[in-house]
């Protein structure tokens, strides 16, 4: 019986997701932009978190030119200098120049649970690179930030508050935040995902709406090749690379799958 049971997920999870790639290829290009700030954390954010994101912006969108400020240098064990490096190693992986990412040594945003950033801080650093940069679009964690780390969700309320102060600036978009059983069940999320899809958009049709694929909110699929990428990308960050990281890569969903919301 377990056997038959594991069988059939497999099945239907390899259909579902060869369903999401090959519906991802045919649709038009999903986030237009000519310069584009992902906003972290911590080195090391970019490939265990946005790798999907990214790995779509380098296959489909090669007017895209992609920005990556991360708001400390994760300095938490006393490897800040060795981690700035780290970062930028693993942004060539996704044909991230060198130039486009900056790693900040801020004294008030240090790496820490405890750590409390200020929001107003951020959202200022956020709008003198947006205006220096001419960014019309902004990519970050959610206020939950994924793992639920205090960095993470500041790097949110930060970037809120500057799309808040700045209204006709760049437009932003949040990655969500799912729940812990879901993250780690990779790519067997997907048949919960098409069922999600499936449900909330018979309900909109029923009431006379139209579907949600016209929705502003994104959903990006890895192929094989964008996982092994991101894979590539997190092994850059070899400060990092300890057993639990490996079954984060192994697991995740994060590493397959994301989905940014309009904010």
């Amino acid at each position: 019986m377990i056997t038959v049971f594991l069988s059939t997920l497999f099945i239907v999870t390899f259909f579902t997701y060869c369903y999401y790639i090959l519906f991802q290829y045919q649709r038009p290009l999903l986030i237009k932009s000519h310069q584009l700030l992902l906003l972290t954390a911590h080195p090391d954010d970019e490939c265990m978190f946005f790798g999907p994101t990214l790995t779509y912006l380098q296959s489909f969108s090669n007017k895209t030119r992609v920005h990556v400020l991360c708001l400390s240098t994760g300095n938490a064990d006393g490897l800040g200098n060795i981690r700035k490096k780290e970062l930028v190693r693993s942004c060539q992986k996704f044909d991230i120049s060198s130039t486009h990412v900056k790693s900040l040594d801020h004294s008030e945003l240090q790496d820490g649970m405890k750590n409390n950033w200020s929001p107003s801080l951020i959202a200022g650093i956020v709008a003198d690179y947006v205006k220096k940069h001419k960014i019309d679009t902004i990519i970050t964690f959610d206020d939950q930030g994924v793992s639920g780390h205090v960095n993470h969700g500041a790097a949110f309320y930060g970037a809120k508050e500057y799309t808040q102060n700045h209204p006709s600036g760049a437009k932003l978009y949040k990655l969500k935040t799912i729940s812990l059983l879901r993250k780690y069940i990779g790519l067997v999320d997907l048949i919960i995902m098409a069922a999600q899809d499936w449900i909330r958009n018979k309900s909109m049709i029923s009431h006379g709406q139209s579907s949600s694929f016209g929705s502003p909110n994104i959903t990006f699929v890895s192929p094989p090749i964008g996982y092994l990428q991101a894979h590539k990308a997190m092994r850059q960050h070899q400060s990092q690379l300890v057993w639990f990281r490996w079954l984060y890569v192994t697991f995740s969903r994060y590493m397959f799958i994301n989905e940014l919301e309009m904010v």
